[in-house]
């Protein structure tokens, strides 16, 4: 697997690699802006599939976002931003203290990032956090919703 440092890396080569002649204030962004930090995301459906989120940014906040396979170190994804963001996701600590707060149970351990194709997050730019707890688990969206399970798509959609 392959290190943060690393993910940051091959983030900038393949944004170089992306054609942005028909973007100009993309292409002004990835110009002065640089990999902040990597966020690991664990794919609970397809092993040794994980991946970084990592999240470009300039002055004005994170503006594209770039998925790294964590294993190969290849770009999968890269998406430009409507607007820059000044994070990607709450933190740990915040989805911890959502569930806590909000099912009034006992948090187990610290907060992983996940992903898998469902009806909570069709996309692997978004990632939910799951949550352990004393009885179960719970997951976190990136809106702050909580689900007590994921529902992986069916055949169809």
């Amino acid at each position: 697997m392959i290190s943060p440092a690393a993910a940051m890396q091959e983030a900038r080569r393949g944004l170089q690699n992306v054609r942005l002649e028909h973007d100009p204030p993309a292409a002004a962004a990835r110009a002065a802006g640089h990999a902040g930090t990597p966020l690991f995301v664990t794919r609970l459906d397809t092993p040794k599939h994980d991946y970084y989120l990592v999240p470009w940014q300039d002055q004005r906040g994170i503006v594209f976002v770039v998925q790294v396979d964590a294993w190969s170190g290849i770009m999968s994804s890269s998406a430009v931003l409507p607007s820059p963001l000044p994070r990607l996701v709450m933190s740990p600590e915040e989805a911890r203290r959502l569930v806590a707060d909000r099912l009034g149970r006992t948090v187990i351990g610290e907060p992983d990032l996940v992903w898998q194709p469902c009806r909570e997050s069709a996309s692997p730019l978004q990632p939910l956090y799951h949550v352990a707890l004393d009885n179960g688990e719970a997951f976190v969206g990136v809106d702050g919703s909580i689900y007590p399970s994921l529902t992986p798509f069916g055949k169809g959609g």
